[in-house]
């Protein structure tokens, strides 16, 4: 089956191979094969054939491991037409000796998380191939989160030295050959795999021979329990991804109403399933500094601004669950308040200790508790502005929005947009040189803000590029109603060509915050007009001249940095001193919206 024809010369360099292995990914099929024809110009011609699909039950945990969310060392996903969804993870064959113990803390891992429940047995699968089809190449250590053995002792923990070997090899003397599903077993059954608590759980796959590649992990509680999803040895089996939805206590709140003007009454309610037991606490934090144990309590809010009303109960077993909801409390103005945050997450989630981790992103986010993000370097190919989503709602029990703009028709990076506020449209233009713009309207609260993320050409020398792109944002952008605000890696500082053309018609959030003294930062990077989001600050946060109904209330420049770890990638600034999430450094500038 023809899939896909594409002019090579409209690809870039970087984009061109994952943006043809992107193109006919389908769950359904599994093999393609790419070759290359001239007609006067160069087109990629895509074949597709089917693999042998397979389908566990819904209790069963199937990961697809390219998924791995931490990536860590020499772990990377490689495109494979074999593999389920055509990607495996796999390290290169170092010729490193094998380790006869796993680590407490490994180099080289990689991540993923999954629902499952405490006191169910699970079997532990996994599809890999070795190197050459060598026994030299062919094991793994595995670890969880909270993994128990039987009699609920802690086992195969991580951060501890304790782990299931699993080994292709069935046995002394069995045959490799391709693609192989084994367990933790050796010449026979592996032990099940327990969790101490019901919920989500992480596992942690570390090298103990080099040169293995992995496609697929099960964890059956059924199905699979004492029989391979599919063979030893040349197997060609691709299960469907499969996430078990799990039926435990969980917590739903309604408030009502959920916006108005100080002072503001709220009757908030609380929706309870409990499988056993019944609620013994509840755990009202309004977001205002005040609190209530009441099962459905009623809240006035004194001051306007936006708030997070969160609910936690305990049931009479020991199991708990949490909900929140926002709620928009406007002052006798009608103002609210929009905290806007810029972030360029280094393709992926990249930190500068060199592990690709999208829930750190998230656990920033959280923490800096923007109102809308402007995300920079989000790789759409991965399903990351899904994953991403996913993350942040988990960590701040909210529901979000969002827009994700690639570079450029078919590139897998691109920006995207994040927002607690609905999303009412969204637009997208395309620079030259190809770069994006993102666009968003927002409803806050009941105000329409038109809302921007775009990058701009690299590297440096590039000034010439960027101010074409200048002209091109600033046309585009006027096309919609104020209060517009444009955030975004300009890769360029202020008082540069470029950066001089957008504050033509626009505001620096940061400027304005450091000439009111409300701009923070940390010791190592003060806040003043030179404070670095990068070597230089080429992260900003712009404000239409003509947004008579916006004004900046303060901004901040965290520190991200871990101090107690020594970074492996160097940004080259004298502040190098942890590891931070991004190679970037994060920004939020506070607006009021009136």
């Amino acid at each position: 089956m023809r899939c896909h024809f594409t002019p090579l010369e409209k690809l870039d360099p970087i984009c061109l191979r994952q943006t043809l292995e992107q193109e006919c990914r389908m769950s359904s099929l599994t093999r393609w094969h790419l070759s290359v024809r001239f007609r006067g110009i160069a087109w990629i011609v895509w074949m597709i054939t089917s693999g042998t699909l397979a389908h566990a039950s819904s209790s069963d945990v199937v990961l697809y491991a390219s998924k791995a969310f931490v990536k860590s060392g020499t772990w990377a996903v490689v495109a494979d037409s074999t593999a389920a969804g055509g990607y495996a993870i796999g390290n290169p064959n170092l010729g490193a000796a094998k380790l006869t113990s796993p680590l407490a803390q490994p180099a080289n891992y990689f991540e993923l998380t999954f629902p499952a429940y405490s006191g169910q047995a699970y079997h532990l699968w996994i599809r890999a191939r070795s190197l050459s089809n060598s026994t030299s190449n062919d094991s793994v250590y595995v670890q969880f989160s909270d993994s128990v053995n039987s009699s609920q002792s802690a086992v195969y923990r991580i951060g501890t030295t304790s782990a299931a070997p699993v080994v292709l090899q069935a046995c002394s003397g069995a045959a490799i050959q391709g693609w192989g599903w084994t367990d933790n077993g050796w010449c026979g059954l592996g032990s099940a795999i327990y969790f101490q608590g019901s919920g989500t759980h992480t596992i942690r796959v570390q090298v103990r021979e080099d040169g293995l590649s992995i496609d697929q992990i099960v964890l059956s509680p059924q199905t699979y329990l004492s029989t391979a999803p599919g063979k030893a040895i040349n197997d060609t089996t691709i299960l469907t991804a499969n996430l078990p939805s799990l039926s435990s206590t969980s917590v739903s709140i309604t408030a009502n109403p959920t916006s108005g003007s100080a002072p503001l009454s709220v009757n908030f309610t609380s929706n309870v399933t409990l499988t056993s037991g019944y609620v013994s606490v509840y755990y009202w934090n309004f977001g205002d500094g005040q609190t209530s144990s009441a099962a459905s309590p009623s809240h006035i809010y004194q001051t306007s601004g936006n708030y997070t009303a969160s609910l936690k109960i305990t049931s009479s077993t020991g199991a708990t669950a949490s909900a929140s909801t926002l709620l928009s409390v406007s002052g006798s103005s009608s103002s609210i308040k929009l905290r806007v945050m810029q972030a360029n997450i280094f393709y992926g989630g990249h930190g500068t200790d060199d592990i690709t981790n999208l829930s750190r992103d998230a656990t920033w986010i959280a923490n800096m508790n923007p109102d809308v993000v402007s995300l920079i370097e989000v790789l759409g190919g991965s399903n990351d502005p899904q994953t991403l989503t996913s993350l942040v709602k988990q960590k701040t029990g909210i529901s979000w929005y969002y827009s994700y703009v690639p570079k450029y028709p078919g590139c897998v990076e691109g920006v995207m947009i994040l927002s607690k506020w609905p999303i009412v449209s969204t637009s997208q233009y395309f620079m030259s040189y190809q770069m994006p713009i993102a666009q968003a309207t927002l409803n806050v609260g009941g105000k329409y803000v038109n809302f921007f993320s775009t990058h701009f050409q690299w590297p440096s020398t590039s000034s010439s590029q960027r101010q074409v792109e200048a002209n091109e944002l600033a046309s585009f952008a006027s096309s919609f109603s104020e209060p517009r605000i444009i955030a975004g890696d300009f890769n360029a500082q202020d008082g540069t060509p470029e950066i001089n053309i957008v504050e033509q018609k626009y505001l620096s959030g940061w400027n304005t915050a450091v000439s009111h003294n409300t701009a923070v930062a940390y010791a190592d990077n003060p806040p003043n007009l030179y404070t670095r989001t990068r070597k230089s600050r080429i992260d900003h946060v712009f404000y239409s001249k003509g947004a008579t109904n916006l004004a900046v209330s303060g901004g901040k420049v965290p520190d991200t940095r871990d101090l107690a770890i020594a970074p492996v990638i160097k940004i080259g600034t004298t502040d190098d001193k942890g590891v931070r999430p991004s190679d970037h450094n994060f920004t939020t500038i506070d607006f009021t919206v009136y």
